[in-house]
C-alpha cells in the first residue's frame, strides 16, 4: 500500500468506527482489518435495532453500514439518521453494497450517504475511503429536499464544478478490469485518423 494511501495516525487517533453489518463472519473480519489499521476502538452490531442503541449510547467518528442490514435496510436507516438534530444526525456514513449500480449509487447520494465501498471492501479501498472522511469532512447540508453531506468532493468545490455524485474507484466494481471504456477522441484525433471531424 502506497505511503499516501496509508491512514494518518492523527485521523483515527481517537476514532471510533461502528460497523453495522448483518453477517457475524463478516463483522469480526471487519473488525480485524480495522484493528490491523489501528483504530483504537471498534463497535459491532447486526441489526438495526441494535445499531440504534448502540447510537444512543455513544456517537462514532464513522458508521460503516451494510446495505442489507437485518430489521430494514441501510439506505432507510441513513434517512432516520440524517433527521436526527443531534450529533448522532451528522456522522460519516460509508455504505457497503454487494453490486452497487447507478440506482443504488444515486439513492445512497440522496439518503445523505458519504461514500460507498463494494462488499466485501478491498482494503485499499476501505482505507481510502475512512482516510477520506476523517481527514477531509464535508460540509453539512440541510434544506427541505436533503440533508447530508455536501454532495460534490473538495476538488470539486475549489473549481466551482457541480459534480453531484458518489465516486466508486474501478478496484471498487467488480470486473471493472472486464469492461471496455469509451475513449473520446479530440477534433485533432479523428482528423489524424482519417474520420470526418
Amino acid at each position: 500500500m502506497s505511503q499516501d494511501r496509508r491512514i494518518d495516525p492523527k485521523a483515527f487517533r481517537n476514532a471510533t468506527i461502528l460497523v453495522a453489518e448483518g453477517n457475524r463472519a463478516m463483522r469480526h473480519a471487519l473488525r480485524n482489518v480495522l484493528l490491523g489499521m489501528g483504530f483504537p476502538s471498534i463497535i459491532l452490531t447486526g441489526s438495526v435495532a441494535e445499531t440504534m442503541r448502540q447510537l444512543m449510547i455513544q456517537t462514532p467518528s464513522v458508521l460503516l453500514l451494510d446495505h442489507k442490514l437485518p430489521g430494514g435496510d441501510g439506505l432507510a436507516l441513513t434517512r432516520r439518521l440524517r433527521r436526527d438534530r443531534e450529533d448522532v444526525g451528522r456522522v460519516p456514513i460509508i455504505l457497503m453494497a454487494e453490486t452497487p449500480d447507478a440506482a443504488l449509487v444515486m439513492a445512497a447520494r440522496d439518503a445523505g450517504v458519504h461514500e460507498i465501498v463494494v462488499k466485501p471492501p478491498a482494503v485499499e479501498a476501505l482505507v481510502r475511503r475512512l482516510m477520506y472522511v476523517l481527514k477531509t469532512p464535508r460540509p453539512f447540508v440541510r434544506v427541505s429536499s436533503f440533508i447530508g453531506p455536501d454532495r460534490r468532493r473538495l476538488n470539486d468545490r475549489r473549481r466551482g464544478n457541480d459534480r453531484r455524485f458518489i465516486e466508486l474507484e474501478p478496484e471498487d466494481i467488480p470486473n471493472a478490469d472486464r469492461r471496455q471504456r469509451a475513449t473520446r477522441r479530440t477534433g485533432k484525433d479523428r482528423r489524424r485518423k482519417g474520420a470526418p471531424a
